[in-house]
């Protein structure tokens, strides 16, 4: 991907607090464009679909009347060009990892700097992903005997880091129902791809039937 200095921003966060502090750092480089924001995750995708030009998104994990994992999901099926940064708070390992498998791209404490917003920024758009030092700093500080991004779940056998991302799009398209040739163009691949995929799934997840798979997906918010 061209690795631009002109982006479109939209911050979704319930912290009036926090949107002005956003704006006002973000002054400092007009380049940086924030479009739009929103405070919950439908407010975000109505905004959406009115700024379609916006590639940046600075997402609270912690948002009012949420799922987190859901809106994740959705944005990553539904706006693939998105970048999408959590800024949060919340840096439990756990947490991180979680939200790094569904899709984020990158991961900033709310105590970051300015140049560590920036370098997120920069990273994203390199397709590459990024937790900021703020947050693993944070970890330490808080909870020394689980700072590490690799914890495992504890049930071995269902693990969302399996999958790619694409056979993740494949899941959460299968928890809401629809039939795989529906899900190839939705994604534009063919229904052999999604059937290769969904093969790949059971056997990474170590599940035996696709009624199986939807339940799994609709019980982990997929739907």
């Amino acid at each position: 991907m061209e690795n631009r200095e002109n982006y479109k921003i939209i911050i979704t966060d319930n912290n009036p607090i926090v949107v002005e502090g956003f704006i006002s750092l973000l002054k400092q480089f007009p380049e940086k464009e924030i479009i739009g924001i929103a405070h919950d995750g439908g407010d975000l995708m109505t905004l959406l679909k009115n700024e379609k030009d916006a590639d940046t998104l600075f997402l609270d994990p912690n948002l009012p009347d949420t799922n987190i994992y859901r809106l994740i999901k959705d944005l990553v099926v539904e706006h693939t060009s998105l970048k999408i940064i959590a800024f949060s708070n919340y840096t439990m390992p756990k947490l991180v990892q979680d939200v790094m498998e569904f899709g984020i791209h990158a991961y900033l404490s709310k105590t970051a700097s300015l140049n560590e917003i920036v370098e997120a920024i920069k990273r994203v758009h390199k397709d590459e992903r990024f937790i900021s030092l703020s947050v693993y700093q944070k970890g330490i500080k808080s909870r020394p005997e689980e700072n590490q991004f690799s914890i495992e779940l504890t049930n071995e056998s269902q693990h969302f880091s399996r999958l790619t991302e694409r056979e993740m799009d494949i899941v959460t398209l299968i928890g809401r129902g629809y039939a795989s040739n529906d899900i190839a163009t939705k994604l534009y691949i063919s229904k052999q791809s999604i059937e290769s995929h969904r093969k790949n799934v059971l056997k990474k997840l170590k599940i035996k039937t696709n009624e199986e798979l939807v339940c799994y997906a609709q019980q982990q918010g997929l739907t």
